[in-house]
């Protein structure tokens, strides 16, 4: 049996959703049971939500057997896919954490494996209480989702223009596990997509389909928010009600959700990943040598106050950002500058070093956090737009390194920015 994770496309729609929510209220008010929400039900008792929510979504595995779906959606399996959705009603702002399904933790009665496993041996429930112990933060709900119908879900929105930034080949042909896409900026079906989201035979591995998910997101908000889209909207829904097999939100809480959530600002939706290093161990369960990701718990609470809570970083969130500085150009100037500047804001600046070459034009930002929004906010800090350049890369090859930031001659300090 041969598990074809089709659970990752279905999160990344649902994902969306709940992020932007944009006519989804409206259209479970007048479509999906319009006799138990009526006009007086709401007015007597409005589904509103006054504080922060969390909303862990997890994706489940398809089984393949000879070609065919096996699977029964209703037995617990190992997600494939956990995203912690975080919304704040009263400023609207939203934010995207992805947790690595392959994240070390401790089950109990089981012992030290996968976070992806505790679905398996505990349902959501489970799911949310290592979530909760891990993060250390709360998780108020929990929606639990596999995947039917995937293809006719992004068709029905026209499919998605996607980058596809180099080859993808996967398996040989005619089996659903197959994936064949060419380079380049091209026009998807729903399939195409799910090859998308699928593909992992890179140096990241799961770390970049989880990248890769980030990004069709994005193309999904886009996508939907246009006016020619929102009139499908009611039949993607249709689709996704199919597919959430379990879920503690009621139908009232799923309305207010939409309602609120349709006016987050998309653009300023915050998205990272749970840093870390992969590492191999003996599985307690499977009894053999697995891929693990071992979390770094030093930046996790930089993780949990900036993306989940919205809080500003402390000044030992600040502390725990480890940043070398090396400069491109023939000059150490403008590095010491920025070093200093650093250091100003309460980061750990770890020295100042020569880059590869003095003829860098661009500064360049490489990063190891998986936190976006405070490199967006550091590359705003650098320079105009277009003139610093962020390579991504959640895997802590060094110990002790989070970030390296190249100064290139477009340097041009914003003393001003608040990192």
């Amino acid at each position: 049996m041969r598990k074809i994770r089709w659970g990752r496309l279905i999160m990344t729609i649902l994902a969306a959703l709940v992020v932007i929510g944009a006519g989804v209220g409206f259209y479970l008010y007048r479509s999906v049971s319009p006799h138990a929400v009526t006009v007086n039900v709401l007015k007597k008792n409005p589904p509103a939500f006054h504080n922060r929510i969390t909303i862990l979504l997890l994706g489940n595995a398809l089984s393949i057997i000879n070609n065919k779906d096996q699977t029964n959606p209703y037995v617990r399996d190992r997600t494939d896919t956990m995203m912690l959705i975080s919304v704040n009603p009263t400023t609207y702002q939203a934010s995207v954490l992805s947790i690595p399904r392959d994240s070390l933790v401790y089950i109990p009665h089981v012992g030290y494996t996968k976070i992806n496993e505790a679905n398996y041996f505990g349902g959501p429930k489970l799911a949310v209480k290592l979530v909760e112990k891990t993060l250390h933060v709360p998780v108020d709900y929990y929606m639990e989702t596999t995947m039917y119908n995937f293809a006719k879900i992004i068709n029905s929105i026209g499919g998605l223009t996607v980058d596809v930034t180099k080859p993808m080949n996967y398996g040989g042909y005619g089996n659903p596990l197959d994936i064949h896409l060419k380079p380049g900026v091209q026009h998807l079906n729903g399939y195409q997509v799910l090859m998308y989201v699928r593909f992992r035979q890179e140096q990241l591995g799961d770390i970049s389909r989880i990248q890769q998910q980030q990004y069709i997101i994005k193309l999904i908000l886009k996508k939907v928010l246009t006016p020619g889209q929102i009139f499908k909207l009611p039949a993607v829904i249709t689709q996704l009600s199919h597919d959430i097999v379990y879920t503690n939100l009621s139908l009232k809480q799923e309305i207010a959700l939409g309602l609120m959530a349709a006016k987050v600002n998309q653009s300023a939706i915050r998205f990272a990943t749970l840093p870390g290093q992969p590492q191999q161990r003996v599985d307690p369960y499977m009894h053999q040598t697995l891929d693990y990701w071992i979390l770094n718990k030093r930046l996790m609470h930089l993780m949990v106050d900036e993306i989940v809570l919205e809080k500003p970083l402390t000044a030992a969130d600040r502390q725990n950002v480890h940043i070398t500085v090396r400069s491109g150009t023939g000059s150490l100037a403008a590095a010491d500058q920025l070093a200093a500047w650093l250091k100003a804001r309460g980061f750990t600046v770890n020295g100042v070093i020569w880059a590869n070459n003095h003829n860098h034009v661009q500064n360049q930002i490489l990063d190891f956090t998986g936190d976006k929004y405070l490199v967006a906010r550091l590359q705003q800090a650098l320079g105009p737009a277009g003139s610093t350049q962020v390579v991504e890369s959640p895997y802590h090859d060094y110990p002790g390194l989070d970030m390296v930031i190249t100064v290139g001659s477009d340097f041009h300090l914003n003393t001003a920015a608040r990192p």
